[in-house]
């Protein structure tokens, strides 16, 4: 399937120095417009069940501040129902820019506000799904050189996305989770949980795909047997390793009216990998909603748009 491409956001040349990194980021993340249906690339995937709440997710929310335990980040966790009894699948939510924080137990309170973890502190989160959840948090970078340059790009997150690739996912300017990061905070879980080395999966959303993207691209850690990008940009990872990303099964979603990251940044990635021989290539898929902007991930963690994410991962 060919897709229509152009250039990813150029470098802006004068720097706004007199506009705070926050600030800038803060203006430009929009909501997003209600879409009824959406657009799917790859086999056909059945709606999702009624959603059944489960009660008490919130009870089993842990928030683990950095320096309370041997984690590079400090995170929050979620344990379901009979955990210890058997291996769990692991799923790991890369956060968004709005939710980063330096750690500390009142900054962590910055990934209640969106995704799973939202959900599940909001007791709308099934306790039947056997998942251990786990949420790390990036600190905002101390060097904003990144967020300044990019502060008049067509679409923000996007060229975050391939400066932060491009200059190696620099731990101190990265707006967004880096690949290493996610390398090294996946090494402890995996240590320390009682989970199935052989279920890890990740879903990031906006800057936190960035870093979900970045990983896959980077290869050097415990692999993944699904990733769920969510309102991101693939891109640069499929420049750089091209086919090497299919080891993994992804599911990719994006709203066609994205002002923050581009479209293109959900799309090309999946439909390029498509083309990539099968084996080796994972089953990859895009879900594409019309008329929504950067907020795809409601209704995608929520399962409100009808698919069906989590009973995809128990799948694989």
């Amino acid at each position: 399937m060919a897709v229509r491409t152009r250039p990813f956001p150029g470098r802006v040349s004068a720097r706004r120095r007199s506009r705070a990194a926050g600030a800038i980021v803060a203006a430009v993340l929009v909501g997003a417009a209600v879409a009824p249906a959406a657009t799917q690339v790859g086999a056909t995937w059945a709606p999702a069940a009624a959603h059944v709440v489960g009660a008490g997710s919130a009870e089993r929310l842990t928030a683990r501040p950095s320096g309370t335990t041997a984690s590079p980040l400090g995170y929050q966790e979620y344990l379901p129902p009979g955990y210890g009894e058997e291996p769990r699948p692991l799923l790991v939510f890369l956060h968004g820019v709005r939710a980063s924080g330096d750690g500390s137990a009142s900054g962590l309170e910055n990934l209640l506000r969106t995704g799973v973890p939202r959900l599940i502190a909001e007791d709308a989160w099934p306790t039947d799904r056997p998942f251990v959840v786990l949420a790390p948090q990036h600190d905002v970078p101390v060097d904003d050189s990144i967020v300044e340059a990019c502060a008049d790009a067509e679409h923000l997150g996007s060229c975050f996305a391939e400066m932060q690739h491009g200059l190696g996912h620099p731990q101190d300017a990265s707006p967004c989770m880096t690949a290493g990061e996610v390398r090294d905070f996946l090494a402890y879980a995996v240590d320390a949980y009682d989970v199935d080395p052989s279920r890890i999966l990740v879903t990031g959303l906006s800057c936190g795909g960035v870093g979900l993207w970045g990983y896959l691209a980077a290869g050097d850690g415990p692999p993944l047997l699904g990733a769920v990008p969510v309102a991101t940009d693939g891109r640069p990872a499929w420049d750089a390793e091209g086919c090497a990303l299919g080891g993994t099964a992804i599911w990719a979603f994006h709203g066609d009216a994205d002002r923050t990251m581009s479209p293109l940044g959900g799309t090309e990635p999946i439909v390029n990998l498509e083309q990539c021989p099968s084996p080796p290539r994972q089953g990859v898929r895009l879900t594409v909603y019309p008329g929504v902007d950067h907020d795809s991930w409601s209704r995608t963690y929520d399962l409100s748009a009808g698919h069906d994410i989590y009973a995809w991962m128990l799948g694989l």
